[in-house]
């Protein structure tokens, strides 16, 4: 009977963690999302999270997504995704986007972005498209000489010599504000080739894993590799808060401006450490923006530009006033400079009258003028930036 009984158990807790299975096989499958945008947003990208703050992809403004026929786009989600904005024209003066729609999270999704930006949203084909089959990639980037105008990346799997695309020079790479270039390629490649100037110049082939890489291209044509962000291997940074008594479980939200990569997984970041009289975090040094918040995220500072590197104290006496520096500050007030007043000086003596008879009679009233000349020098400091060689 016993037996029996365990065995039903055992049963019953399988059938229990059926939804919970099928919920995770849910949430970690990619689905598409489709979009058509207004006429004159080029470029549009998709950003998208949780409710929970988890966000899809690792940086503003999201995936680039791929056109299609009839002028819509697409891109593919983790099945968490709850909210979705779409976005264009971030090269531009001026961007445009949606609010946050809301989505089913799991669901192919297909949205018809109206001029005002609001969205019409279905859960079904709205066109007799093909939605190309979701293909994990990952990201390539290109660091070149000055004298190439375009950058191109060509991919490839040898043996075989299965391309990633279908006419050389292949994916043109997109240019940042930081001079890297950057595009995508499947990873199942595991060779390439970067090329300038529509093909004329070029890379031999470089062998790669395929993971995110940087490789800088030089003059002649020779090349280094790496897997890691050149410009991101500084080592943690420690942070440390004061904020006011009724701010209470603080958090950290830590960025690097402008390309926007966060430096935790989703808002409000990471909780502070009390130690003391300071809260503590370790930060990834090259972060250059901060925000304090606390409260359950319902207070907060503005954005605050650090320097990569070092570590820092922030100082958070209101969400409008929060001080940063690089140095422990002193509880200790500031001491008062005072100015000795000047000793008193004797009064000048007063002339004596002229005789009488004298053609101009009068009294003489002493005064004395100074006159401060200040002269003021200033030098301009030029800073001309060049992609590196």
């Amino acid at each position: 009977m016993k037996k029996k009984l365990a065995i039903l158990l055992s049963l019953i807790l399988c059938l229990l963690c059926l939804p919970s299975a099928a919920l995770a096989a849910e949430t970690d499958e990619m689905v598409p999302v489709v979009v058509k945008t207004p006429e004159g947003w080029e470029a549009p990208c998709l950003w998208a999270w949780a409710d929970d703050g988890t966000n899809a992809f690792a940086a503003w403004p999201g995936e680039e997504l791929e056109p299609l026929d009839g002028g819509w786009y697409y891109a593919y989600v983790p099945g968490f995704v709850q909210n979705i904005i779409v976005n264009a024209n971030n090269d531009a003066e001026a961007p445009v986007q949606t609010e946050g729609i809301a989505v089913e999270a799991g669901k192919e999704v297909w949205l018809t972005i109206g001029e005002d930006a609001t969205a019409e949203i279905a859960y079904e084909s709205q066109a007799r498209i093909e939605i190309p089959e979701y293909v994990e990639k990952f990201v390539v980037h290109a660091y070149v000489p000055l004298d190439w105008k375009t950058a191109n990346l060509w991919a490839w799997s040898a043996p075989d010599g299965t391309n990633a695309y279908e006419a050389w020079p292949g994916l043109a790479l997109k240019e940042g504000e930081d001079g890297w270039f950057t595009g995508k390629a499947p990873v199942w490649i595991n060779s390439i080739i970067v090329n300038g100037n529509e093909g004329a110049v070029q890379t031999d082939d470089v062998s790669v894993e395929g993971k995110e890489l940087w490789i800088t291209v030089y003059d002649d044509l020779t090349y280094d590799l790496v897997y890691e962000d050149p410009n991101k291997t500084a080592e943690d940074i420690t942070i440390r808060v004061k904020v006011p008594a009724d701010w209470a479980g603080p958090c950290l939200w830590a960025w690097s401006a402008p390309d926007g990569t966060n430096a935790f997984a989703s808002w409000p970041g990471e909780s502070l450490v009390q130690d003391g009289d300071w809260y503590t975090i370790q930060a990834p040094g090259w972060i250059n923006s901060v925000i304090v918040n606390a409260n359950e995220s319902s207070v907060q500072t503005t954005d605050l530009s650090v320097e990569p590197g070092k570590d820092i104290w922030v100082v958070v006496n209101g969400p409008e006033d929060a001080v940063v520096s690089y140095e422990e500050p002193s509880d200790e007030p500031a001491p008062v400079e005072t100015t000795e007043p000047a000793p008193s000086e004797e009064p000048a003596p007063t002339a004596e009258p002229e005789p009488a008879g004298g053609s101009n009679t009068g009294l003489i009233v002493g005064g004395v003028a100074v006159a401060a000349v200040a002269v003021g020098g200033g030098a301009a400091l030029a800073v001309s930036k060049k992609k590196k060689k």
